[in-house]
């Protein structure tokens, strides 16, 4: 029985002096490799579609071979994970660094950038998409839960220090807050795109004065 390209790529090559397990063996041609394979994969989900898009796609997007693509991820699931990981490290650094030197909103402010800049850019379709496909799939939201899980501690820690700070309304429990914030912002990023409004300053705007009166300190 022929096996399917992901059982030859993970088997039956693991022979000593493998040229592609050498390759595997430099940290940096690795870490070169898969990013090559996710911005390949950005570029497919974007014209195509999560779901629509196809392994054998990326493949051809990013020039590889299967087993290639096959060694570094599993699934299109696999590889979405990894984009979202990628992505939350820079995202979580820049919003410590700005929490820490001009404030806890600010910092929302800037987090709501980056967010609604990508909406601004045309990825509002297949953000939505990504979400609805995380609702029916586990594959697709197991790698995405736990990223979200890591921000919103970031987030929590951030928004428990703004409160020692008096920035924000110490009655409030952080971690229902925090995910409050979380669906305060990607409700305002969906509907404006499904309203077709693209002014990522108007939007930024509109998070701030919701966050700005959730998050003030009671009197």
């Amino acid at each position: 029985m022929r096996r399917s390209i992901a059982a030859q790529a993970v088997s039956g090559n693991s022979r000593l002096g493998d040229p592609n397990l050498a390759r595997l063996a430099d940290p940096e041609l690795a870490e070169r490799r898969r990013r090559q394979i996710m911005d390949a994969a950005i570029a497919c989900f974007r014209r195509r579609g999560f779901h629509q898009a196809t392994m054998a796609e990326i493949c051809a997007e990013a020039e590889i071979s299967a087993g290639a693509l096959y060694r570094y991820f599993s699934s299109k699931a696999d590889i979405i994970g990894a984009i979202a990981e990628d992505k939350r490290g820079e995202n979580d650094e820049a919003f410590m660094r700005a929490a820490e030197q001009h404030g806890f909103i600010a910092a929302l402010c800037l987090s709501a950038r980056s967010f609604f800049e990508k909406f601004a850019e045309g990825d509002g379709a297949l953000i939505a998409e990504i979400m609805a496909e995380a609702i029916r799939d586990n594959a697709v939201s197991e790698p995405l839960r736990t990223t979200d899980s890591a921000s919103v501690q970031i987030f929590i820690r951030a928004l428990v220090a703004a409160q020692a700070r008096g920035e924000v309304d110490a009655t409030l429990d952080p971690e229902i807050a925090t995910n409050t914030l979380f669906a305060t912002l990607e409700g305002i990023g969906l509907r404006r795109a499904f309203c077709r409004e693209t002014d990522v300053e108007a939007a930024i705007s509109q998070f701030r004065a919701l966050a700005e009166r959730y998050l003030e300190p009671r009197k």
